[in-house]
Parts: structure tokens; C-alpha cells; sequence
């Protein structure tokens, strides 16, 4: 067996090989095929015709704290259950670092669903999140319904404050909202004298759980609508690990890069946070 990149013929088993692997809605797993499936940065391994390993990869500039690298997020990292514990992962992922390193990317990323799972190929927690269970006394201030554009602002300048936090254009913010609310997320905006100041992407199910929390200023008033929105079950939400709220700072997103990128990210001296890829 040896990689190769995608093509747009293997959709249909890259597809299937992520429904087999993740859990994700039928909507969310349609929604990516057709509208982010990158082949070109994307490997598989292949026994014959069928689809044993994939990983699949979005270019993404990271902010570094004073400067920006560009770097090569990876997904959707999955293989066939009977040939797990093999190294397949391990030699795809060694595939597509060379073939991001020749098109000028050296870094890539990854949220890692086991954590360690990649650090016998040479990744380190890069970025960090405070995960708030529904601790303390937020108190309630001004919530309003959702904005893109105002949410855009707002992470932007949140670029601004944090290390490896991913720098999206309006086009991919849009797509990763996308992401969310085709997966049945809902949003909200947080004001302070009229003005956004923070956002709030979170899912209402047997739980109410904060996706992507951002403020300029207090987190409490959107954790605050958390818990109503809630009611009386429970409310957690991932915030930046400077956040202003109780919770348990815990590694979010791992890198492989050169020193040069590590060096950045710590002469900066800012905190290293990043969402979700997704």
C-alpha cells in the first residue's frame, strides 16, 4: 500500500470511510463533501481499490503572535477498523507533510481525538482552551440575535490576541459557520452600549454546549445565556484560556512545525489558542 493524493473520483469512499469513523450528522458529513473536500491537499492509502487510510487537509494562515506562517490543518483522519494500530496513519501523514512542504507549507495542525495519538510523529500542543462547566456566577447583560458580519469583526481582532489562532477570510468564516449551523448549531450575539463585543456558537440538545465563545470584553454575560438557555440542564462551553471564567485549561490543537514557528509563537508572548477547525 502506498499514499497518494486524492482525487475527486474517491469522494464517494472518502465519504463513507468518515461516516464509518466519526459520528457526525448525515448533514454535516454532505455538507463537507460538497463543499470542503480538498483533494489536492488531501492523502489516502489505498489496498487495490479500496480506501484503508484518509486525511484530509485545508491551507489556513496562523497568526504567531507579531507575524503569520501558513499551515496545513488536518481532519477527518481515519482508517478502516481491521487495519488500525498498523501505521498507516502515520505513514499518510508523513506523505502529505512532504507534499504540503514542497507547495512552501511547513506546519500542520490537527485537534486530535486521543490525545499523544500524533507524538511519535514529532507534534506538540500548540494552542490551549478552558473548558467552563457551568461554574461560578456569570452575571446577565445585553444578548441580541446573531450577526455574521458583526461576528467576523470580533474574530478578527481576536486574532490579534492569540498564537496559532486561525486567520479566516470573510469567505472561510462564513464556510465554517456553515459547518455549524448545517450541523444544527444556533448563535447569538453578545452588545455593551450598543455595540457587538462577543459571539456565541452553541448546540441545544440534551445539553446547551458553547462551540466557539468569543468576547472582546466579559464572557459572562453569554455564559450567563447559556445557562438560560438551558434551563435546568447542563451548560459547558470551550472558552480561550485566559477567559475570565472557572474551568480546567486543558491542550486543544497539535503542530508539527519547524523551530522557526515555535520560536515565533513564544517571542510573542501571547496566549496560543485556536477554535476548532471545524
Amino acid at each position: 500500500m502506498k499514499p497518494r493524493l486524492l482525487t475527486n473520483a474517491d469522494k464517494p469512499l472518502a465519504k463513507a470511510l468518515w461516516r464509518e469513523t466519526f459520528s457526525d450528522s448525515d448533514a454535516f458529513v454532505d455538507w463537507f463533501f460538497a463543499n470542503r473536500y480538498r483533494p489536492e491537499w488531501s492523502v489516502g492509502l489505498f489496498e487495490g481499490e479500496k480506501l484503508i487510510t484518509a486525511i484530509h487537509g485545508t491551507p489556513m494562515e496562523l497568526s504567531l503572535g507579531g507575524g503569520s506562517c501558513m499551515a496545513l490543518m488536518t481532519s477527518g483522519v481515519a482508517t478502516v477498523p481491521a487495519e488500525r494500530g498498523r501505521g498507516h496513519m502515520h505513514e499518510a501523514m508523513r506523505f502529505l507533510q512532504a507534499h504540503a512542504k514542497a507547495q512552501g507549507i511547513e506546519a500542520l495542525f490537527n485537534h486530535p481525538q486521543t490525545p499523544g495519538s500524533y507524538a511519535r510523529l514529532g507534534f506538540r500542543n500548540s494552542t490551549f482552551t478552558k473548558y467552563w462547566q457551568g461554574g461560578g456566577a456569570p452575571a446577565a447583560g445585553e444578548i441580541g440575535p446573531f450577526s455574521e458580519a458583526a461576528a467576523y469583526s470580533i474574530y478578527r481582532r481576536m486574532s490579534a490576541r492569540y498564537a496559532g489562532f486561525a486567520m479566516r477570510s470573510p469567505e472561510a468564516f462564513h464556510q465554517k459557520l456553515q459547518d455549524y449551523f448545517t450541523d444544527g448549531a444556533e448563535g447569538f450575539m453578545m452588545y455593551a452600549q450598543g455595540s457587538p463585543v462577543g459571539y456565541c456558537v452553541y448546540y441545544d440538545g440534551d445539553s446547551v454546549y458553547g462551540e466557539e465563545v468569543l468576547s472582546l470584553s466579559s464572557y459572562g454575560p453569554m455564559l450567563h445565556e447559556l445557562r438560560v438557555r438551558a434551563g435546568g440542564r447542563q451548560a459547558s462551553a470551550k472558552l480561550p484560556p485566559d477567559a475570565e471564567a472557572e474551568g480546567e485549561v486543558r491542550p486543544q490543537n497539535v503542530m508539527l512545525a519547524p523551530e522557526w514557528v515555535w520560536t515565533a509563537m513564544e517571542k510573542g508572548g501571547l496566549p496560543c489558542f485556536c477554535v476548532d477547525e471545524y
